[in-house]
C-alpha cells in the first residue's frame, strides 16, 4: 500500500504570489523595512542573483526572485508595470502607509474610507509590485 503526499507543502497556502523584482536582495531589505516581512529562506545563483526567495508578511506567504530574462522571468519595471495588485490586511492602515513611505513607497491612491467598509490605499514599491493596504472598519455581519 502506498502513501499519498500532501499536495501542498506544509505551511505553505495553496496559492501564494510569486514576484519577479529587478535586484530582489534589495526588495527583501525594502520589504522587512516597510511591512516587517520576515525572511525565510533565500537561494542564489552562481552569478549572484537571487534564484529564490520566501518572505513572510504576517501570516502570508511571498515568493521572490530576481529577473531572469532568458526564461522569460520580467519584473514590472521591465514590463512597464504590473497587472497584478498584492493585497494585505493589517491591523493599522494609516501606520503602514507611513512606514512604507518612509522606505521608499510611492502613493498610488491615497488612504480613504471606503463605502464597502474598509479603510485603505494603493502604495507601489521601488520594485514596481502595487500594493492595497487595508483595514476593516466595519463589523462583520454574522
Amino acid at each position: 500500500m502506498t502513501s499519498q503526499a500532501n499536495p501542498s507543502p506544509e505551511n505553505r497556502q495553496e496559492a501564494t504570489p510569486y514576484l519577479c523584482c529587478k535586484g530582489a536582495a534589495g526588495a527583501i531589505e525594502f520589504y522587512k523595512k516597510a511591512f516587517g516581512a520576515s525572511e525565510e529562506q533565500r537561494i542564489v545563483q552562481p552569478d549572484g542573483r537571487v534564484g529564490h526567495a520566501e518572505i513572510r508578511i504576517g501570516g502570508a506567504l511571498l515568493m521572490l526572485a530576481d529577473e531572469f530574462p532568458e526564461i522569460d522571468f520580467r519584473s514590472p519595471q521591465s514590463l512597464g508595470g504590473s497587472a497584478v495588485m498584492i493585497h494585505l490586511y493589517v491591523a493599522e492602515v494609516d501606520a503602514l502607509f507611513s512606514r512604507a513611505l518612509g522606505a521608499g513607497a510611492k502613493v498610488k491612491r491615497p488612504i480613504e474610507d471606503q463605502p464597502y467598509g474598509d479603510r485603505d490605499c494603493q502604495l507601489t514599491d521601488p520594485f514596481g509590485h502595487v500594493w492595497i493596504l487595508a483595514t476593516r472598519t466595519v463589523k462583520e455581519q454574522a
